[in-house]
């Protein structure tokens, strides 16, 4: 049976903004944002949101704007602290006898090795990393926890430019990314996901919620996978375009009490084209929602053998937007 279907827009919604950068942590309940960069160009100013932590400054005026709830006027200006262990010092904004705002950080040589925001002992915001021994610059960019985040600039010791780009907890941001460990580093700009073969069969991975990856574009699964999973969501993801599961997975075949309650749903992906499921992969779900993705053209199911087939137990929903021809 052939559908003919509502030819939609397809792109990622223009509120997702592309100088927002989360970390995202995997929880029995789904992914949850960890730590989050968010630069403002228009307004010139950045954030970070890291824990209980809530920290806004001004890039034009180098004025913090609002750390959680504390009141900024008592931050005192144009002070020198001692960092203390031999550490250097810290001349320019103070609260608490601690680097509370903008300012540099010398060495114990009297050597500039950092100028920008800082909270603490953490780099925050934004600020320049020097190389003491040159004074040249090493990195200029986007700071978060004391780690490099969003849009920055990576130098060697000559002056030379090794990497302009984007940031997520100090590693370059790779949009391509393998799952080829139990300890990945997941953020929301992934274009294309790929998990090898037996990963993410912990309990944390009880719930795939893959809808904080607002770029998805493709998922590659490879076998026996996702195990412990009971529920897969992938819903509202405007980018997405290819999935592809592997052979046994999103099989909890030892958990013989909870064969049922297990979900799967694609739902409102408007540029998914394809979908395919891997020999005996879904065995014990009992629900498969496949609605409103207006350019899905292709669903392939693996091969069943003694009963052992791919949603042998689900109900299975096709629905779309069909479209009149006059």
């Amino acid at each position: 049976m052939q559908l003919q279907e509502a030819d939609p827009k397809c792109g990622i919604d223009s509120s997702l903004s592309s100088n927002a950068y989360s970390s995202l942590r995997q929880e029995p309940n789904g992914l949850r944002r960890d730590i989050s960069y968010l630069e403002n160009v228009k307004e010139s100013t950045v954030m970070q949101l890291s824990g209980e932590q809530m920290i806004k400054a001004s890039l034009h005026s180098h004025q913090l704007l609002r750390v959680n709830d504390e009141d900024l006027k008592s931050v005192g200006h144009d002070q020198v602290v001692d960092m203390g262990d031999g550490a250097g010092r810290w001349e320019g904004e103070v609260f608490h006898n601690e680097p509370f705002g903008w300012g540099a950080l010398y060495d114990r040589e009297n050597r500039l090795v950092y100028e920008g925001f800082r909270i603490g002992d953490a780099n925050v915001c934004y600020g320049t990393r020097f190389f003491p021994a040159t004074q040249k610059v090493e990195y200029k960019g986007g700071w978060c926890d004391g780690k490099r985040w969003g849009r920055g600039v990576q130098y060697d010791r000559n002056g030379n430019v090794v990497y302009d780009g984007e940031w997520v907890s100090d590693v370059h941001l790779e949009k391509q990314v393998m799952i080829a460990n139990d300890h990945p580093l997941l953020h929301n700009h992934i274009e294309e996901l790929v998990i090898s073969s037996h990963l993410c069969n912990g309990e944390e991975w009880a719930v795939l919620d893959l809808s904080l990856m607002t770029g998805l574009k493709t998922l590659l699964v490879g076998d026996d996978c996702f195990n412990n999973t009971s529920v897969v969501t992938l819903v509202g993801m405007a980018a997405l375009q290819s999935v592809c599961i592997g052979k046994k997975c999103f099989d909890a075949r030892d958990d013989v009490h909870s064969y049922w309650d297990r979900c799967f749903y694609l739902m409102d992906c408007p540029c998914v084209r394809e979908i395919a499921f891997g020999d005996h992969s879904f065995w014990y779900y009992d629900v498969c929602e496949i609605v409103k993705n207006p350019l899905l053209e292709v669903i392939e199911f693996g091969k069943a053998h003694d009963d052992y087939g791919v949603f042998s137990h689900s109900s299975l929903t096709l629905k779309s937007v069909a479209v009149m021809q006059l």
